[in-house]
């Protein structure tokens, strides 16, 4: 495309490029406010639900802590003779009184007495503890949040029956004010905030003491509805993680405890036997302060950006116009070189648009992945292999060298990928061969791809079955290599454009090797591939 410097630096053309410099401005700075508002918007969002995996995990791993004494009972009651079952069990009640947290704790062996874990325990206490353990003789295990005078306590009770029929009833209260207070200690640092209730609504944990013990249901946004799950899929995660295994539901609401708008995601508590849930919410003023600032900047960016190109511009089409009489005849071979260059450029880029795809083929993708697909239901360590296989060739085929050279055994490596893949798709009817006759040929250089090349013309264009498979053989000699296949050419062959070999013979003109030879003789396909030095 020729083009006339007069035509372009002329006054009125350039007042016409400053209103549409202007009209450009204002609207990618519109758009871009706008990308930037969903972009900022999303990374914020990301981040909330790693938080929210993180807390989880901390408050789960937390509150399963206290339930770890029905394990200490059950091994207690494995090891210990009938005899010296109420001490063993006496000692571990006693040791687990340290904990300033647990204000009684108790044991009963069969229908004998009940035993406290220390002295101190109130007539009241042990009446109610009595009628408790009455109630539920057969109870297995229970968690309930009760009232115990002006306190709220979580009582923690189970029922283990051991082999040879030995019932051991145990419970014990945790203080859930000091509960409240143990765990302002940790987790200071975060931008959210978590409370749990029971399967009836009952706050047992919230960062706000005096909620402790109400109906959540009462002073927050949560309805239970929330507590109702259904299995959600992460439309921009193509893996597995953590966070897709959970059960959620997600709003935004008004905090009861911060007083402004939040994103509350409501889940189980992950702790076994302990059907409680956890909502945590976060902030959602912080999204929309880092959005105003990332547009304020970015907006001011743009325009200073713009201002200085404008004025560049100016500058230059000012000295442009006071040399052009000077540089006329030069001008005039520039558009001659501009159109041969152009022609070149439109080659190199339909040739590279052709390569690239050659390079990534979805027919190959779709076939790879509907074989991986069937391999993961019959063979996991081979559906294992070929997922690594994949990955890795299509990382060697994202990333060509600058040169379209690469050493023989790179190129060997990914053709024996390659093969595996189809191999392991087609099995018996394809089979491959490798020969290395001279290992020192391994360091010198072949085109890039050309063992996919020509084995993926043999595979295309010959039928394949398990009485006639299709035999392909790689052969590497001093300074070639020599790639055969016997014929068994398809009735109905899909049309052709040899781009492969062009590619091929393309290069090896560049390197100024011309005895790239292929040829049909005695029933087989012969590809003869020449090898480049780089010293020569």
């Amino acid at each position: 495309m020729r083009f006339r410097l007069k035509k372009i630096t002329s006054r009125r053309a350039f007042v016409i490029y400053v209103i549409v410099s202007i009209l450009i401005i204002v609207y990618s700075v519109y758009m871009l406010s706008n990308l930037i508002t969903d972009v900022t918007q999303k990374a914020n969002e990301s981040e909330a639900r790693l938080n929210f995996i993180k807390k989880h995990e901390l408050m789960s791993r937390e509150f399963s802590r206290f339930l770890e004494q029905e394990n200490r009972i059950k091994h207690a009651l494995k090891i210990s003779s009938k005899s010296n079952l109420s001490a063993n069990i006496k000692v571990l009640s006693s040791v687990q009184s340290i904990n300033l947290m647990i204000v009684d704790n108790w044991f009963q062996i069969n229908d004998e007495k009940i035993e406290f874990g220390n002295d101190s325990v109130s007539d009241e206490i042990k009446k109610d503890v009595a009628e408790f353990i009455s109630k539920n003789q057969n109870t297995t295990r229970s968690n309930t949040v009760i009232k115990q005078g002006k306190e709220w306590v979580w009582r923690v009770y189970f029922k283990i029956i051991s082999k040879n029929y030995t019932t051991v009833r145990c419970g014990y209260d945790i203080n859930l004010k000091k509960l409240h207070d143990n765990f302002a200690t940790f987790d200071k640092a975060a931008s959210n905030y978590a409370f749990v209730f029971d399967n009836t609504g009952r706050c047992v944990y919230h960062p706000d003491s005096t909620f402790i013990g109400k109906n959540i249901y009462d002073f927050s946004a949560i309805q239970p509805s929330d507590t109702v799950f259904t299995y959600k899929k992460d439309p921009a995660n193509t893996s597995a993680s953590d966070f897709l295994k959970l059960d959620y539901t997600k709003k935004i609401t008004m905090s009861e405890f911060l007083k402004l708008d939040v994103i509350s995601f409501t889940t189980r508590l992950d702790v076994k036997n302990l059907p409680w849930y956890i909502c945590i919410s976060f902030p959602k003023m912080i999204d929309n302060e880092n959005v105003f600032l990332v547009k304020k900047y970015s907006t001011w960016i743009y325009s200073i950006t713009t201002v200085m190109l404008l004025l560049i511009f100016y500058l230059f089409s000012y000295a442009n116009r006071r040399a052009y009489r000077e540089k006329g005849i030069a001008i005039k071979e520039k558009n001659r070189l501009l159109v041969e260059n152009e022609k070149i450029v439109k080659e190199k880029a339909l040739i590279q648009l052709q390569h690239l795809k050659e390079q990534i083929n979805p027919h190959f993708l779709f076939n790879s992945l509907n074989s991986l697909y069937m391999l993961v239901g019959s063979d996991v360590k081979t559906a294992q292999k070929f997922t690594l296989n994949l990955s890795r060739i299509y990382r060697y085929l994202i990333d060509p060298p600058e040169k379209n050279i690469v050493p023989l055994k790179d190129e060997l490596l990914f053709i024996e990928k390659y093969i595996f893949l189809q191999q392991t798709r087609f099995k018996e009817e394809l089979i491959f061969s490798i020969k290395i006759e001279d290992q020192e040929a391994l360091e010198k250089f072949i085109p890039y791809l050309a063992f996919q090349v020509v084995v993926e013309n043999a595979i295309k264009h010959n039928m394949a079955t398990q009485e006639n498979p299709l035999t392909t053989e790689i052969l590497i000699q001093k300074d070639q290599v020599i790639i055969s296949n016997n014929l068994q050419k398809k009735a109905h062959r899909e049309p052709s454009t040899n781009f492969g070999l062009k590619y091929l013979s393309s290069i090896y003109t560049f390197y100024s090797r011309t005895n790239l030879q292929t040829s049909e003789k005695d029933g087989n396909f012969v590809c003869i591939l020449p090898l480049i030095s780089i010293h020569s």
